[in-house]
């Protein structure tokens, strides 16, 4: 068992480490390998968690939500700014003692993502933890958008994640399966992008098609990200069965309570 002590610096500043893999944590996890990347600086002697997001539609999300969840794990406020020559918006943290916890304790994937990023092992063996785990991955990576398909306005819903991961498309793919999802996979096609050499990227995805699925998604996982519950929101299509009354922002307010299928216990697993 991994065993990390706080430096003097730590405890001046008042940080702490969970003790447990809560579902908030889990949550955090999600958000971390959809939008983070945790790095060791070698030249600098710096460990660095970055995670950043659009500075046009979630904004709301780094400051409402993902704020006062690392004050509940860590104690830690960082200050949510621009970065990169203000095309994103998020925080970033120098901790040798998160980095440790993060990738030796929990087992998260540090330098640049790239097939070998997938769902760490302690989540997966965590009956409360998956369900939170996956509902960070789509509030930072995941999409929902409405498609007109055959009418003149849009109406169909299309929740769908793409990564350069197989591994982990095939994973999560696997997970919501086991929820009863219908899925479709796309695997190794390929998208031009001419910001590398050689021209292109190999991309994987899975769709959840219908409003069946959108229906299954809002019981058993839901969002928490303010823009895809917007989203959510402003589409009232009663006529197709589609006619969401209640406001669903309201499930990530209080307390950040990750909430977990009525079926599972939300009880934290030991670390």
């Amino acid at each position: 068992m991994l065993n990390i002590k706080l430096s003097r610096k730590d405890i001046q500043k008042g940080l702490k480490i969970p003790e447990e893999l809560s579902p908030n944590l889990a949550y955090l996890c999600g958000i971390l390998v959809g939008d983070g990347s945790i790095q060791f600086r070698k030249n600098k002697n710096e460990y660095v968690i970055k995670c950043v997001g659009n500075p046009r539609d979630e904004r709301e999300f780094y400051i409402q939500i993902i704020r006062p969840l690392l004050k509940k794990l860590f104690n830690i406020t960082p200050n949510m700014q621009h970065f990169d020559s203000k095309t994103t918006f998020g925080f970033r943290v120098y901790s040798k003692t998160i980095f440790i916890f993060l990738t030796k304790k929990i087992g998260l994937f540090q330098g640049k993502k790239d097939q070998k990023l997938c769902i760490p092992q302690k989540i997966k063996k965590g009956k409360n933890l998956l369900i939170p785990f996956i509902r960070g991955l789509f509030d930072t990576d995941g999409c929902i958008c409405f498609k007109k398909k055959y009418r003149s306005l849009p109406y169909y819903p299309v929740i769908s994640i793409s990564s350069q991961s197989k591994k982990l498309i095939k994973e999560i793919s696997n997970e919501l399966k086991k929820l009863e999802f219908k899925i479709v996979e796309t695997y190794d096609y390929l998208v031009k992008d001419n910001r590398i050499k050689k021209g292109y990227t190999v991309i994987n995805r899975i769709e959840l098609n219908g409003k069946n699925n959108l229906r299954l998604w809002l019981s058993k996982i839901s969002f928490y990200s303010p823009k895809h519950l917007k989203k959510i929101n402003g589409k009232v299509i009663a006529e197709r069965g589609f006619e969401f009354s209640s406001d669903l922002s309201q499930i990530a307010s209080s307390d950040l309570r990750v909430m977990s299928p009525a079926d599972t216990p939300d009880c934290p697993t030991p670390l």
